[in-house]
């Protein structure tokens, strides 16, 4: 499900929750390596404006990561 806001006529659209946590995050070096901090100040700025509406019902209902991907590793 895409959340989406517009700030200063511009559209911001993130196409999941894990999209949206990772852009609405404070700047860290190592989101930045990985590819997935916002490109922006103004991006990560919508982002936190768009969390902050999304209902908490949306991260009960919505898996960041899979259950299977997140055990415990030997």
């Amino acid at each position: 499900m895409p959340y989406r806001t517009s700030l200063r006529n511009k559209t911001y659209v993130f196409n999941d929750l894990k999209t949206l946590l990772a852009k609405a995050s404070p700047l860290r070096s190592g989101d930045v390596l990985a590819g997935i901090a916002a490109a922006s100040f103004e991006e990560r700025i919508a982002a936190q404006i768009t969390l902050a509406d999304v209902p908490l019902k949306n991260f009960l209902n919505e898996t960041i990561i899979p259950y299977e991907e997140d055990e415990e590793q030997d």
